[in-house]
């Protein structure tokens, strides 16, 4: 599987080993010539991903993700970066790929939207939280492999919302719900009783409908060319979850413990073979 020793990763690398244990596994399967790329770009992901968690107030999120933007901005003026250990090399994955900007100042605005406490109002609004999250990250992927950017966000998308599915106990912890409240409302629930930390009857059947519509939206995606398949591999990481919510019932808070209580160990083998077979 041309897995390199620990001791042969990148700075990019092992925070992404570290923080985002799919994502790094998927990028150990690219080529050599874009897998540090992908760790650049996975690293900056993580990084601006984990902002709600690592501050105490919203400003301070704000003031994080700004950086983050004006850095980029000076990446792209064509200024010295920042010295920092993802911004170096994110820069010169942007030079190299000829990444464009537009997709990394939407994934930062939509991560603004986890410092905002209510969630979003529709459906449409979650989608398009979703495809900033998720299917921009998933374009990025593939401007670096040389997958179809749409194939690939689309991938990425379903797994944005498969994994919010089962990271809704963690961010109710944080304060924060991503169910869209007129799904919630539909389904005679409030984002109140999803913070209080409460699995019920009607979270679990709402949580099984997303899974359904996760399930729907794999399966009538089009075959997609093998061409730089690991941006593509989103794909089989979404179905793992889904897998594990439906093991669960639906009930997040269950899918959760059972997932960090028992590690796939067998995820890098599964991957393996998507990539093998091109069943991406």
């Amino acid at each position: 599987m041309n897995n390199p020793p620990p001791a042969a990763l990148s700075a990019c690398g092992t925070l992404l080993r570290q923080g985002d244990k799919a994502r790094f596994l998927t990028a150990l399967l690219a080529p050599p010539d874009a897998r540090e790329g992908l760790f650049a770009l996975y690293a900056f992901n993580l990084e601006v991903a984990k902002t709600r968690e690592m501050v105490s107030e919203p400003m301070l999120g704000q003031i994080r993700l700004q950086w983050w933007r004006e850095t980029l901005d000076e990446i792209y003026s064509g200024q010295t970066p920042r010295k920092h250990e993802v911004v170096t090399p994110l820069a010169e994955t942007i030079r190299r790929f000829t990444l464009p900007h537009a997709p990394f100042a939407a994934l930062i605005d939509g991560r603004e939207q986890d410092l905002q406490m209510p969630p979003p109002g529709t459906e449409a609004e979650f989608t398009a939280y979703l495809d900033a999250t998720g299917g921009m990250l998933g374009r990025l992927a593939a401007a670096i492999t040389g997958a179809d950017p749409e194939h690939a966000a689309a991938r990425a998308t379903a797994y944005a919302k498969a994994g919010t599915l089962i990271g809704i106990a963690r961010r109710a912890q944080l304060g924060r719900v991503d169910l869209p409240l007129d799904r919630l409302g539909a389904a005679g629930l409030t984002a109140r009783s999803i913070r209080d930390g409460v699995p019920s009857e009607a979270l679990s059947k709402l949580v099984l409908a997303f899974v359904a519509e996760v399930e729907q939206a794999l399966a009538t995606l089009p075959r997609a060319p093998r061409k730089g398949g690991t941006a593509l591999l989103t794909g089989t990481l979404a179905r793992r979850l889904i897998k594990a919510l439906r093991t669960a019932g639906g009930d997040p808070f269950l899918a959760a413990a059972q997932v960090r209580a028992r590690p796939d160990g067998l995820l890098p083998l599964h991957l393996w073979w998507a990539i093998r077979l091109g069943r991406l």
